[in-house]
């Protein structure tokens, strides 16, 4: 069975509240407060979402991470790579018909 791991859950729930913040730049300390997350483990999140370029970082007293552009062409396959890798190579014909199948479904999501 196909499943999300808690980290791309997060990573789309991050996404989302930044978004909403527009370009105001957000504490994970904040998000995590209004989320239940763990600050450590979204700053591991937001580290993978910063180096991937989908948000931007600023330090100080007024800084935290923003959204780097928009999420508008941004797909759930994408920030499924940028947190788990590439979608593992099938070790059968009928798994890689599936692995394909799931990634052209995930490439429809829009966050």
């Amino acid at each position: 069975m196909f499943a999300l791991k808690k980290e791309t859950d997060y990573a789309v729930q991050l996404l989302q509240y930044l978004n909403r913040k527009k370009k105001t730049f957000v504490s994970l300390r904040e998000f995590s407060e209004k989320s239940g997350i763990s600050f450590w483990f979204l700053q591991k999140i937001a580290r993978k979402l910063n180096l991937a370029g989908i948000i931007e970082a600023e330090q100080g007293v007024n800084g935290g991470y923003r959204v780097h552009g928009s999420l508008k062409n941004l797909n759930l396959y994408k920030i499924f790579e940028i947190m788990e890798g590439k979608m593992a190579a099938a070790k059968s014909k009928m798994n890689a018909k599936l692995n394909k199948d799931i990634i052209k479904v995930l490439q429809k999501v829009k966050i």
